[in-house]
């Protein structure tokens, strides 16, 4: 573009600036105002687009490369048992939130984690006696609205519960990382007897630890000495919950807002491939059961959803560029949103820049918030009785004490 244009340009978009960001839509106009104004290459390189978050200045340069947390959750889902699956469904976004913030320092640099879920459940006369009542609700997966979805789904009958075959199943079906550093759990929780079914519990935790896998065990319930001999064979500690105990919800000033960004979080993603619809469909719905479960929930899963743990770099565009910079050069056209097809590669990186930009805005604003939100409910819960212990404050126990021995910090 030639000087004399280009200062032609500058000025009107400076006298023209609010009515330009007005009509773009927030971050999107800034980032597109920005382009036009900045000399460019043409043609970016990947990190201009994949960047949207980076270290604060003073702390630790962070890694690229990220650990691996893999959780095979198995849950009791007999009759009496209708609680801790709502406990799972409510916990779900907060377990996941403190998990995602282990950090593990290798050659000097901040190293992140990856969280994959599997979903198991046992002890439901509806499934199958062949299989010991046990079911793979779903494979290891960073797909955490694929997970909410399908404990929706989940609901109680029966039960035969066979704890020690529900964990060999867990163990010897998932695709476990073999990076020796890499964290691997089975949580199983239940409220009947642990012997139950044909493979005892000594054959369950010898199985589990050739695999270097941590089995923690969570009663729902009073003691129960079947359970707290499986635990000493796991060499894990007993963890013991009401699972019909509800967690209490305080209501702070950011709740309203911290929702409605958490809601605008959606417009920033971009749907690609033959499942993308359908993936940004379960993206709403997640929120919409979170919202029906609690305001505890939804307030929980807006945060996540503004932290580095949720990634859907497999049907949206946005997390996709961010992990591959060159990912826009190598997609298919046909894979992309009607409104990038046939579009130049500058174009589509321009889109993406903008959402991009977008996006990381929001998600400060959402952190921003939520930490003025943590400091309020500090000083409320001071006043208050402690929270009763919840799966999801059972479970992190245990994945705190087996991730310091491998030297993770939380």
């Amino acid at each position: 573009m030639p000087d004399t244009v280009r200062s032609t340009l500058g000025r009107w978009l400076r006298r023209h600036s609010l009515t330009l960001v007005a009509t773009l839509g927030g971050a999107a106009g800034v980032a597109y105002a920005a382009a036009q104004l900045a000399p460019a290459p043409s043609r970016p390189p990947p990190a201009a687009i994949a960047s949207s978050e980076t270290t604060p200045p003073g702390e630790q340069a962070r890694d690229t490369v990220t650990d691996t947390v893999q959780i095979a959750l198995i849950l009791d889902t007999s009759s009496s048992m209708n609680g801790l699956i709502n406990q799972a469904r409510s916990h779900l976004w907060k377990m996941v939130d403190d998990i995602g913030k282990m950090t593990r320092t290798v050659d000097g640099k901040t190293r992140g984690v990856k969280i994959e879920l599997a979903l198991f459940e046992y002890g439901n006369d509806t499934l199958s006696a062949d299989g010991g009542y046990i079911r793979q609700v779903l494979p290891l997966t960073t797909d955490l609205d694929k997970v909410s979805e399908q404990l929706d789904g989940l609901f109680t009958n029966g039960g035969s519960e066979y704890a020690g075959q529900a964990i060999q199943t867990a163990v010897s079906s998932l695709a476990w990382s073999n990076d020796p550093d890499a964290l691997r759990f089975v949580f199983i929780a239940g409220n009947e007897s642990f012997d139950q079914g044909p493979i005892p519990a000594a054959a369950a935790m010898s199985l589990a630890a050739g695999k270097d896998i941590t089995v923690q065990l969570i009663h729902c319930g009073g003691e129960e000495p079947t359970w707290s001999a499986a635990a000493l064979l796991a060499k894990s500690d007993l963890m013991k919950i009401d699972q019909n105990k509800v967690a209490a919800h305080i209501p702070a000033p950011q709740d309203a807002e911290i929702l409605r960004l958490g809601g605008e979080l959606n417009s920033t993603y971009v749907a690609y491939g033959a499942q993308g619809q359908a993936a940004l469909a379960r993206q709403s719905k997640a929120d919409a059961s979170s919202a029906k479960l609690s305001a505890k929930s939804a307030l929980e899963r807006s945060q996540l959803k503004a932290k580095k743990g949720y990634k859907n770099e497999s049907w949206d565009l946005v997390d996709a560029v961010e992990k591959d910079g060159k990912f826009l050069d190598k997609a298919k056209d046909s894979d992309l949103p009607a409104e990038l097809q046939g579009k130049s590669i500058e174009e589509k990186q321009a889109y993406v820049r903008a959402k991009t930009a977008e996006r990381a805005a929001l998600k400060k604003r959402i952190r921003e918030l939520e930490a003025e939100r943590q400091t309020f409910l500090d000083a409320e819960r001071a006043k208050r009785d402690p929270d009763a212990p919840s799966l999801e404050s059972e479970l992190m126990k245990g994945t705190k004490k087996a991730a310091a021995k491998k030297g993770y910090k939380l």
